[in-house]
């Protein structure tokens, strides 16, 4: 599967300068605002992280439609790939309607993990995390039975 962050650069085989690339050099020139190209190197290791912090400073509502695509794991619609190219204008309303899925996606993950977090081990307390560290640190003839316990609970 491919990452979305793709959908709004084109690859092409030159950087900023004009310049041919160094061997496992990769260039990409954002649909986007002036069209600027980024060079992930071959030392990055493929890292995304470039273009997608490209997206995120300079365009916040694509930055916004990347994260709705990445998260929701079909293929976006034509009018999302035409929003990525910068083929159709992203209107306030539709920038509005993407912003609220987004934020409660972003919410439904968050709930989900601490219902997850609490169901394996309840509430946290203070109390029984030092009683836990107390006991373990006590039982130095026995450690690993105490020490996987309170590893369990801070986990």
């Amino acid at each position: 599967k491919q990452n979305p962050i793709y959908y709004f650069y084109d690859i092409v085989q030159v950087n900023a300068m004009g310049q041919a690339s160094d061997t496992g050099d990769k260039h990409y020139k954002c649909y986007l605002g002036n069209r600027k190209v980024l060079t992930i190197t071959y030392a990055m290791k493929s890292s995304l992280n470039g273009l997608i912090w490209h997206l995120k400073t300079h365009f916040l509502p694509m930055y916004q439609l990347y994260l709705i695509l990445k998260s929701c794991g079909t293929s976006p619609t034509e009018d999302e790939l035409k929003m990525a190219r910068g083929e159709k204008v992203l209107d306030p309303d539709a920038a509005a309607a993407y912003l609220t899925q987004l934020e409660q996606a972003s919410a439904n993950l968050v709930n989900a993990f601490n219902k997850q977090v609490n169901k394996a081990f309840g509430n946290w307390s203070q109390e029984k995390f030092k009683d836990l560290l107390a006991k373990w640190l006590v039982t130095c003839d026995q450690p690993f039975e105490e020490f996987k316990v309170f590893v369990e609970y801070t986990h």
